[in-house]
């Protein structure tokens, strides 16, 4: 196998060695190779992060790190205006959610798991923002519908059994924070669930805190 660059420039983007992954991301990167996976993530050996890789093009992207000696100013849009936006991408967001977006009581932090980082709940402004997920841009909160078209693509368009959520349910949720590289999400279905979902190997989680317990900032872990 070729040597890879790591994406991360500013700090690092060394060229790797195949052979100087870890164990698991070396296995995972052989297997990968052979079923010409597009989306795939693995660790840079040199400086520890994520990142995704594309075997067939046998390149890598960034994944959830950007360059911090570059400032991006933003200008933000008004309420109307971003409503707008979710309108044309047909995203209807709970009710009772939106109106904590939009509130003086939304607060990006929460806790999900006591013993780990909390998670960064995006505010309106980042809900419409585009990223783009292997090549094409979704809305910050479509984004699962990017990872499910890849998901499908290197599995036959089949989904894992035993999963709570098939692939189709996961692509009509809406993320709504993340920690690291782990996406939150509102169950459509209900519109008040929330899952945690694993872009790396594409596992969903339910969690026992719902919308309704953020938006009322009750029974969170501390």
């Amino acid at each position: 196998m070729e040597d890879i660059i790591c994406p991360y420039p500013w700090d690092c983007g060394k060229t790797i060695e195949p052979k100087k992954l870890s164990k698991h991301d070396y296995d995972f990167l052989s297997s990968a190779s052979e079923k010409k996976m597009i989306f795939m993530i693995i660790h840079c050996p040199e400086c520890s992060r994520e990142f995704k890789f594309n075997t067939v093009q046998w390149k890598s992207d960034k994944f959830g790190y950007s360059d911090p000696n570059i400032t991006i100013e933003k200008k933000g849009k008004t309420i109307k205006q971003l409503t707008a936006i979710l309108d044309r991408a047909k995203v209807d967001i709970p009710l009772a959610y939106f109106d904590y977006l939009i509130s003086g009581e939304f607060d990006s932090q929460i806790s999900i798991f006591s013993n780990e980082e909390n998670f960064n709940l995006y505010d309106l402004n980042q809900l419409c923002e585009k990223i783009n997920v292997d090549g094409t841009s979704y809305l910050t909160i479509s984004q699962l519908k990017g990872f499910v078209h890849s998901l499908l693509e290197i599995t036959d368009r089949i989904s894992p059994k035993g999963q709570d959520l098939n692939y189709k349910d996961i692509s009509n949720c809406l993320t709504i924070g993340s920690e690291n590289t782990k996406l939150l999400c509102i169950d459509y279905r209900d519109q008040n669930s929330l899952w945690i979902f694993h872009p790396d190997g594409g596992d969903i989680e339910r969690i026992s805190v719902t919308l309704e317990n953020i938006i009322k900032r009750q029974n969170l872990n501390k």
